[in-house]
């Protein structure tokens, strides 16, 4: 039997130890910024459930970690932009089995306060002096989005919330979706209950009309 000439299997071995250096490396730029987000919330750990799946197979629509809250399911993102193409809201849609639930999520730190309509404003200190920044309202971008899933999926429920940063301070927020903390998504998701069920198939092409591959 064949067994290969040495060289060739040092190229073998050089190959996919330069694959695999590349993607450590990439993944160690890539958690700073993962640590901060939402997403270990989502998923059940970083290298695999997330990078992995995220940046190899490029399918991260199915989360180890919701799968062991509520079972069966998918994930879709969106990102809104405003006409000037900037990004005002980032979007996360549950489908599973008791419903469809939307999280709008916003990375950032300080005192926050809103409503339904207008702009929402942080307060934090810089430099020893309190500054207040405005920012897109997620909650107006929200209702927009779940108007469009509705148009997808009919008058079916869904449930609907806006998650932030734990640095952040919500007291201040009012609207009509709960407003919570990352640390919480992962009660919201094993509490949430459309009050109507969807089987595989259904959840599947409910996937499929919103975009998923």
């Amino acid at each position: 039997m064949n067994q290969g000439t040495p060289n060739m299997n040092l190229f073998l071995y050089v190959i996919v130890g330069s694959a695999a250096l590349i993607f450590i490396f990439r993944a160690m730029l890539a958690y700073p910024r993962y640590k901060r987000s939402i997403y270990p919330h989502i998923y059940d750990n970083y290298l695999i459930d997330y990078f992995y799946k995220l940046n190899v197979t490029q399918n991260s629509s199915r989360s180890g970690l919701i799968r062991k809250l509520i079972g069966i399911h998918r994930l879709v993102f969106a990102s809104i932009t405003s006409k000037e193409g900037k990004l005002v809201a980032q979007i996360i849609t549950l489908i599973h089995s008791k419903g469809i639930l939307s999280i709008a999520h916003l990375n950032t730190t300080g005192k926050i306060s809103g409503s339904d309509s207008g702009d929402w404003y942080i307060r934090r200190t810089e430099d020893g002096q309190e500054k207040k920044f405005r920012i897109d309202n997620p909650a107006a971008y929200l209702k927009e989005y779940i108007a469009h899933l509705n148009q997808v999926v009919g008058d079916r429920k869904i449930d609907a919330a806006i998650a932030l940063n734990d640095a952040c301070d919500i007291s201040n927020v009012k609207c009509r979706y709960k407003v919570i903390h990352y640390s919480q998504i992962e009660e919201l998701i094993k509490e949430t209950d459309c009050g109507y069920g969807l089987n595989d198939t259904d959840i599947e092409e409910i996937f499929k009309k919103l975009g998923g591959k």
